[in-house]
């Protein structure tokens, strides 16, 4: 696509929760051999036992936890928790060039968790949120090919910024003013996914979806 706007991401987060079918109780009776499986699957990926932190303050069961944290290297943060009803991983500032490291890591993780704790996925959601700095044009300007003129007559005077939330089915797309960043715009996408799909699959959608809607904006620059 000719002229497009050069843009950076300087802060994004990676949000994936998978809900179970039914409690995995057995497997924290003691839950020992749960955290060893899913410890074992993550160190290749620098978890370490010194990572791993064991919640047992909650007042209600669904708020029991066990958090892996990678510890090697410490930054950006790369979390996995555990509860008795779900799983979620978080990633920040996550880019591309760690995918061949970031998926098979949290796809064992899943899988000793369904093989250990017997485990049945009910539903899978992935949500990216992410600030695009963009380098020369203005952002408004960036947008406003994607709205109808007459949305800039809703309102009196000059509009600022204009955003946009987009629904289907399975999957919500917001685009709008980043408040952190100076002329930056913050994209957020939730897309739900079968419960049998594997990671791999969910980040491969995912990187479709980010690849359509820079183009869609006119943006180069994707991580």
């Amino acid at each position: 696509m000719p002229n497009k706007t050069q843009a950076e991401i300087p802060y994004s987060l990676l949000e994936y929760t998978c809900q179970f079918k039914r409690p995995i109780l057995e497997a924290w009776t003691p839950p020992t051999k749960l955290i060893a499986a899913v410890l074992d699957a993550l160190h290749p990926f620098g978890y370490r036992l010194d990572g791993v932190d064991f919640n047992l303050q909650a007042l209600k069961l669904d708020g029991l936890s066990i958090v892996f944290r990678r510890t090697t290297p410490a930054a950006p943060a790369r979390t996995l928790t555990l509860g008795l009803g779900k799983a979620g991983v978080t990633a920040e500032n996550l880019d591309w060039t760690e995918a061949e490291r970031f998926i098979p890591g949290q796809s064992a993780a899943l899988k000793a968790i369904r093989e250990v704790a017997g485990a049945e996925i009910e539903s899978q959601q992935l949500v990216v949120g992410m600030h695009v700095q963009l380098k020369e044009r203005p952002r408004k300007d960036v947008i406003a090919p994607l709205l109808n003129p007459a949305a800039f007559h809703l309102l009196d005077g000059e509009p600022d910024f204009a955003g946009i939330i987009l629904l289907r089915e399975k999957v919500i797309v917001v685009i709008d003013a980043s408040l952190a960043f100076a002329n930056g715009l913050y994209v957020r996408i939730t897309r739900t996914h079968p419960p049998e799909a594997p990671f791999v699959e969910l980040a491969e959608t995912l990187r479709e979806d980010e690849q359509r809607i820079f183009d869609a904006l006119g943006l180069e620059g994707i991580p």
